[in-house]
């Protein structure tokens, strides 16, 4: 079991976390730009991988077609082994600027071979090719016969440079994007800005015009809880010493600072304060003989109205009586009459009609049992 100490510690731990873990709206206004960054920042890299992927599959399509057109004009060549007729039509596929390089395959090996070297010349093949080349394969038919097949290997250059003109469009739209994003966001700080500015300035100027009601009223409060009233040095004093108390101290000495504390708060305006009557109820106990006697007042015609209102078949008007009871019976410990009204209207819900019968009854049995205690 906890000890009041150690209670006292874990409010104290708590209202510390939270006031270092509270959401401010500048926060929540930082959290909301990064979000809007990273999204267009997302969107931009999805653009720039796409327009990449495009083009390469862009790549694959024309090596695959360029490699048909050359495997008809290189069939007779390699059925008759012409390599001077196979060298002068891959050389002249080579003035294309776009093809990095050619290779012709018979069954008897490399029938011709060309590619490019650092210059952008055309050079014999020697199997030493570019990573980022795509390839397309076609096979190589005479008379429906398979003779070799043709590869073509087509360069990323052009498409490159097309990713560099996508990446550097999408620099500066990110750019133009992130300066917008944040431009409204400071537009909605500053007029949240001055909203809160003027709704600070109203609150000033109706506290200043309060002022005197407002302490009429801690002073009534003040009167009705046993306690003279504080001044503004009291007040701040015994707001200190109710800090203290979450540490150190003994809970007469905490309930006695609390109520002090919750006194001086109603300066602001406030004319009635549950807390403060909680403390009220706790720190007198004719006050549980007060409540008690307004509980009987209120409700000792209650068992005669909910037989009449029950043969009446006014379930509604049941409903909102038993709501009362459940809400009021707490505050006298009876817990089974609080149990009762609750079981009331789940019966009174329901189509069962023996069952509302006994839920009333036993609401009714409950609420004479409390009337009686209480006389």
């Amino acid at each position: 079991m906890a000890t009041p100490d150690t209670a006292r510690r874990r409010l104290f731990v708590e209202r510390t976390l939270s006031q270092h873990v509270k959401i401010t709206p500048g926060r929540l206004l930082v959290a909301i730009w990064c979000a809007g960054l990273l999204l267009f920042l997302l969107f931009a890299l999805w653009t720039v991988w796409e327009e990449r992927e495009a083009a390469r599959e862009h790549l694959a399509v024309d090596a695959r077609n360029t490699a048909v057109q050359l495997s008809a004009l290189l069939a007779v060549p390699a059925w008759d082994v012409d390599e001077l007729a196979a060298r002068t039509i891959v050389m002249a596929a080579m003035e294309d600027e776009s093809i990095y390089a050619i290779k012709v395959q018979t069954p008897k090996g490399m029938l011709e071979g060309q590619r490019r070297n650092y210059q952008w010349e055309p050079v014999p093949w020697d199997d030493e090719m570019d990573e980022e080349a795509v390839a397309g394969l076609s096979p190589l038919r005479m008379e429906g016969r398979p003779v070799g097949t043709v590869e073509v290997y087509m360069s990323p250059r052009v498409s490159q440079e097309g990713s560099a003109l996508t990446a550097r469009r999408e620099v500066w739209r990110f750019a133009l994007s992130v300066l917008c994003w944040t431009a409204a966001l400071c537009f909605v700080w500053r007029v949240r800005f001055r909203r809160d500015a003027t709704v600070e300035s109203d609150a000033k100027l109706g506290s200043t015009q309060g002022e005197k009601a407002a302490a009429a009223s801690s002073a009534r409060v003040a009167a009705l809880a046993g306690l003279p009233v504080q001044s503004e040095e009291a007040q701040t004093a015994s707001d200190d010493s109710f800090d203290g108390s979450l540490t150190n101290g003994d809970e007469s000495t905490c309930d006695d600072e609390a109520l002090a504390s919750l006194v001086t708060s109603l300066t602001a305006g406030e004319v009635v304060s549950p807390a403060l009557g909680l403390a009220f109820l706790r720190r007198h106990d004719h006050a549980w003989q007060v409540t008690a006697g307004l509980f009987r007042h209120s409700f000792v015609r209650a068992p005669g109205l909910m037989c009449r209102l029950y043969e009446a078949g006014d379930s509604a008007s049941l409903c909102r009586l038993g709501d009362l009871l459940e809400r009021a019976a707490p505050c006298l410990g009876a817990e089974r009459l609080t149990v009762a009204a609750r079981d009331m209207q789940t019966a009174l819900h329901g189509p069962d009609g023996l069952r509302k019968t006994l839920a009333v009854e036993e609401c009714i049995l409950a609420l004479d049992e409390v009337l009686d205690s209480l006389r």
